[in-house]
């Protein structure tokens, strides 16, 4: 292909293709007799689907890492969900800066549509901050874990689960190389839990947040002016705030309705301490929000905390990191819509901010086609299996949202709904913006027209 056609190709595309070769090469690395164990029963399907749910940062499978994948094989897995978190053109920018060469502004515009980025300014630091934060946050998350899984496992493979658990708690993934089911071993352990709610936090809240709290905590330090907290936190940018607020209160809220609804359930957290309700309500508040872990059998909650995780696995984590869902800021930004109607309001306003009604209305299109693939995904899967519809939807959620919890149903699906779920946990990655962008071809004759106004009924 000429550089010419290759610039001509839309950066919604670009991401499309990335994505889908590190998947395809991906499911061909796991597949090599190397990366199996001897007693392994994976197939190449199986092993499809892993790449998938990894490089998308979903956490769903079929069979387990800890009993599939041999040391290489989860050295693969680690890669693959290292990239599913960054971006592989975002990774291949970075060094390429860090080489000194440029990159063309066709890919320039690519990346910044992979990382959610609404300028341009100081791009390349930008990318070269992405990978130092990434490896500081990912190594701290690896040694204070090790203080867990070295005196359980010893130094070579306690080391190994510390980082590959380090790696997918940031990058969202969900994945462990410990077991079948997840985290559930370590309910109790304030360590264990604390590392990996916080490495799913800071992966989850987005790059661009992570710069503009630790830039405005260096001028802070470096002027030594001490104007209190509450003036240092106006400081920082409206979608900043908006991010931290929306997710300390969606923890907050989801912490205090699954203690609402399982304090008395003894198949949940019934029999627990007050201290280890309130660890286990708060962890998985978090990682319903985008990461797959779980230290609780998802079977043995009510039905209505099923319900509520979906709605959370539906808002997501925020733009710019390695989060699923809707996002947190295209759902504030609805309720401010509602809100603002009900009270008749013609402008959507924020911390003393109008919103222009362009990323407003963006919002409603990001919704409504999440909404859209969603309930697609979902129909296939109720005329395919023979399961129980809240147990559908909290399966299609997880993988279009990019969470990757189940609730014990992904092995026992059928391929036709592996299927469906690969192709849910790929839109849930890319966006479905994104999707719908790569897959149309504009016209260059095609105007923006504006003809007399008219109106509609609704309601």
């Amino acid at each position: 292909m000429s550089a010419k056609k290759y610039r001509a190709i839309p950066p919604a595309v670009k991401i499309v293709v990335s994505f889908a070769m590190v998947i395809f090469v991906g499911s061909l690395l796991l597949s090599l007799p190397i990366s199996n164990l001897e007693t392994s029963k994976t197939t190449y399907f199986d092993n499809l689907f892993t790449a998938v749910s990894m490089v998308c940062v979903t956490g769903l499978f079929t069979l387990p890492v800890a009993t599939s994948f041999t040391v290489f094989g989860q050295i693969v897995c680690i890669i693959l969900m290292q990239i599913g978190g960054l971006g592989l053109m975002t990774i291949l920018a970075t060094f390429i800066v860090r080489l000194g060469k440029k990159i063309s502004y066709s890919d320039t515009i690519a990346v910044k549509e992979a990382l959610n980025k609404d300028e341009l300014s100081n791009f390349n630091n930008y990318l070269g901050s992405i990978l130092k934060y990434t490896f500081i946050i990912e190594g701290t998350g690896m040694l204070l874990l090790s203080f867990r899984f070295v005196p359980e496992f010893g130094w070579g493979k306690g080391l190994f689960t510390s980082l590959f658990l380090a790696v997918s708690g940031f990058c969202n993934a969900g994945f462990d190389n410990i077991g079948a089911l997840s985290l559930q071993k370590y309910v109790h352990d304030p360590l264990v839990n604390l590392v990996i709610m916080a490495l799913i936090i800071l992966g989850g809240i987005g790059f661009s947040v992570w710069f503009d709290v630790t830039h405005n905590i260096h001028s802070i330090v470096k002027t030594k002016v001490r104007s209190g907290w509450k003036r240092s936190y106006r400081l920082l940018k409206t979608h900043t705030r908006l991010a931290i607020n929306m997710t300390v209160g969606l923890i907050v809220i989801g912490t205090f309705m699954f203690l609402l609804v399982e304090w008395n359930n003894p198949d949940s957290i019934g029999t627990y301490s007050v201290g280890e309700k309130l660890l286990a309500a708060m962890f998985q508040t978090v990682t319903m929000r985008t990461a797959g872990f779980a230290t609780l059998d998802y079977e043995a909650v009510e039905q209505f905390s099923l319900l509520f995780f979906i709605f959370t696995m539906f808002i997501g984590g925020s733009p710019g990191g390695a989060a699923g869902g809707i996002k947190t800021t295209t759902f504030a930004l609805i309720f401010l819509l509602i809100i603002n109607e009900i009270r008749g309001q013609k402008n959507i306003n924020y911390a003393n901010h109008s919103i222009p009604i362009e990323i407003v209305r963006r919002a409603i299109v990001v919704v409504a086609t999440f909404f859209a693939f969603l309930m697609l995904g979902v129909s296939i899967l109720m005329i395919v299996e023979n399961q129980p519809f809240i147990y559908l939807l909290f399966e299609a959620v997880s993988a279009l949202a990019t969470v990757g919890v189940s609730v014990n149903l992904t092995p026992e699906l059928s391929p036709i709904s592996h299927v469906v779920l690969m192709c849910l946990m790929f839109i849930g990655r890319i966006g479905p913006i994104t999707i719908l962008l790569g897959l149309n071809r504009s016209n260059k004759r095609t105007k923006d027209k504006l003809y007399a106004k008219t109106t509609i009924l609704i309601g």
